[in-house]
């Protein structure tokens, strides 16, 4: 059953659009390379990031890929998988850590993951699926039950978690209670209703922005196998989404069309929040909509997990 809401533009959140549209408007931003906005968004992973006091970081390594954990206590019953995104070419960043703290936020007996998976084009499919596989092993290993563990992720990270999903299904292995994703990228085909409807207007990765890296990570797979492009997949027996996206995104259909093969089989619950930009609650709370998102998250977080 599919559950679609549209929010509409706030005021305030006007200035933020504005902003946005004035960054893109940068060399590394139309790029999409390396930035450091400082307060407003990083790329940059520094070595000595500071933690609340209240957190418990501890960083796991499985064959090699590194995990970062984040908790507020020693007994942990939940866990989420945080998966980044960055087309598969860039890295976790202190942005990052940032929205790993706000899902941290939802529960106090959450355990936060993020995978610091391997990237292309040096590492190209699978092997990001094989260590979001290995990961999510690693926790039912360790005593995590799959009612006890979401996976959450934005842009390719999104894409890669309803990908792994996908994965685990086909291989019988429990799925995780749920997903969460933010403007997936889950068509590598770069086609849908959006790409043309919102050509002019998605100031990040439309007309006049360097197109998106698809070859860096499907190489010479093709881009229709649903591992890499999960809107080709086969939805039935799959798990909850939850699923934000912008309304001005160049591949806002990535996260439509996936909501309209998955909602037979399964609960589907969109948020197109109307003249957003990708991945807007990376705005956390310096605009309404960005708030208004985390607040969605934090309230089906402890649905999921406690209800």
């Amino acid at each position: 059953m599919l559950h679609y809401y549209e929010h509409s533009q706030k005021r305030s959140d006007k200035v933020g659009v504005w902003l946005i549209k004035r960054a893109s408007l940068i060399n590394n931003v139309r790029e999409h390379g390396v930035v450091d906005f400082k307060g407003m968004y990083t790329s940059v992973l520094s070595p000595d990031y500071k933690f609340p006091s209240s957190v418990i970081r501890e960083d796991l390594e499985l064959e090699g890929t590194i995990v970062e954990s984040i908790r507020k206590k020693q007994e942990k019953k939940y866990a989420l998988i945080h998966l980044h995104g960055g087309a598969y070419v860039l890295g976790y960043n202190d942005t990052y850590r940032k929205m790993a703290l706000r899902y941290l936020d939802s529960d106090e007996d959450l355990t936060v993951y993020s995978l610091l998976y391997s990237l292309a084009p040096k590492h190209p499919y699978p092997t990001a699926l094989e260590e979001t596989v290995r990961l999510y092993n690693h926790l039912l290993a360790i005593g995590h039950k799959p009612e006890d563990i979401l996976f959450a992720g934005d842009s390719a990270g999104g894409g890669l978690a309803i990908a792994t999903t996908l994965y685990l299904r086909d291989n019988n292995i429990p799925l995780p209670k749920a997903l969460i994703t933010m403007s997936p990228w889950t068509n590598l085909a770069m086609n849908g209703e959006s790409h043309e409807a919102n050509k002019y207007i998605d100031p990040l990765f439309g007309e006049g922005s360097k197109p998106l890296n698809v070859k860096a990570y499907s190489r010479r797979e093709s881009v229709l196998n649903p591992y890499i492009s999960p809107k080709y997949g086969d939805f039935s027996r799959f798990t909850s989404l939850l699923m934000f996206v912008g309304g001005d995104e160049l591949i806002k259909s990535d996260t439509i069309d996936v909501a309209e093969a998955a909602k037979a089989n399964n609960e589907v619950i969109v948020h197109n929040f109307l003249g957003m930009f990708h991945v807007f609650p990376l705005a956390f709370d310096k605009m309404s909509s960005s708030r208004e998102a985390w607040k969605i998250i934090r309230e089906y977080i402890n649905n999921k997990l406690r209800g």
